[in-house]
C-alpha cells in the first residue's frame, strides 16, 4: 500500500492519480472529519486523526505501507519531520511533495518574517501607524498566537477561517469576536481578496507563501494594488534526506525512474 499524507488539495489530487495510474491501494491520512470528506474516493482508504511518530509507524505496519508520500501543508514542518523519521525507522522510501512558493515581488510594503510571533508583533506595530485594522489569512491552527498577542490587543483583527464547527468553537474559546470572523473556504480570487481587504479597511494583511494552489498570488496582488502592508510568514525549512517533488508530473517521472520507488 502507498500512504499519502494529504493535508492539501494537491495532496488529495495526487493520491487519486496514484490510485488510478498504478492500481495500487492508497491510504490517505487527514486531520479532520471535513478533510476525510474531501479525501473520500473510490479505491482510497482514509484515516482521520493526528499522528505522532509511534502512531505513524504503527500505521505503516498495520497497512503494510511500502512508500510514504508527505503532501502535508508547506507550513506543517513537524508533520514532515515526523513522517520522514517514521519512514526511516520502518525502512521504507519517503517522498516529500511540496508545492512551489510564489516569487515575492519588489514592493516597499512587503515584510518577510520567520514565524507567527514576529508576524503578530509587526502587524500590531504597522497597524497602529495606520488605522489599526489587520486582516489575517493564516488560518486557525496558529490563531492562538494572534489572539493572545499584546501587540494586537488594541487592533481590529479580521480572521479568515474554514467554516467548520471545530474551528468556530476554537475561535469562540479564544474570545474572537464573531463580527470579525470570515468563515469561508478558499482559495479566493483576486477580486474576492481585494473586496475583503477593502471592505474591512485593512491596512495590514498577514499571509503565508502557500503557493499558487493556496492562493498566495491573488492575496499578494490584491493587497499590493490597495497599497497596504503585506506580512509574509516564511516557510519553515525541514531538511529532506530523500526525494522532493512539487507536481504530479515530477512525481510520476520519479516513479518511472525508480521503478515505483522499489
Amino acid at each position: 500500500m502507498i500512504w499519502v499524507i494529504a493535508g492539501t488539495l494537491d495532496g488529495r489530487t495526487l493520491a487519486v492519480e496514484i490510485q488510478k495510474r498504478t492500481g495500487e491501494d492508497v491510504l490517505v491520512t487527514v486531520v479532520s472529519q471535513y478533510g476525510a470528506e474531501l479525501a473520500a474516493h473510490k479505491g482510497i482508504t482514509v484515516h482521520t486523526g493526528r499522528l505522532d511518530q509511534e502512531a505513524m509507524q504503527n500505521l505503516i505496519k498495520e497497512h503494510n505501507v511500502r512508500l510514504l508520500i508527505d503532501a502535508s501543508h508547506p507550513y506543517a514542518a513537524i508533520v514532515t519531520a515526523t513522517a520522514q523519521d517514521a519512514a526511516k525507522a520502518e525502512g521504507i522510501p519517503f517522498v516529500r511533495f511540496e508545492r512551489k512558493e510564489v516569487p515575492l515581488p519588489d514592493y516597499d510594503k512587503l515584510h518577510i518574517v520567520v514565524d507567527e510571533v514576529e508576524a503578530a508583533n509587526l502587524a500590531g506595530k504597522l497597524a497602529k501607524e495606520n488605522n489599526n485594522h489587520v486582516y489575517l489569512t493564516t488560518g486557525s491552527k496558529t490563531m492562538h498566537i494572534f489572539a493572545k498577542s499584546e501587540a494586537l490587543q488594541d487592533c481590529e483583527v479580521w480572521t479568515r477561517i474554514l467554516p467548520t464547527a471545530e474551528v468556530l468553537q476554537m475561535m469562540e474559546d479564544l474570545n474572537v469576536s464573531p463580527k470579525r470572523i470570515v468563515a469561508v473556504q478558499g482559495p479566493f480570487s483576486y477580486d474576492m481578496n481585494r473586496i475583503m481587504f477593502h471592505d474591512t479597511k485593512a491596512s495590514v494583511v498577514v499571509m503565508k507563501n502557500s503557493g499558487l494552489v493556496g492562493g498566495a498570488d491573488t492575496k499578494l496582488q490584491a493587497a499590493m494594488d490597495l497599497g497596504i502592508h503585506v506580512i509574509v510568514i516564511d516557510r519553515p525549512r525541514v531538511k529532506i534526506e530523500s526525494h522532493v517533488v512539487s507536481s504530479n508530473d515530477e512525481f510520476f517521472k520519479l516513479w518511472e525512474d525508480t521503478n515505483g520507488l522499489r
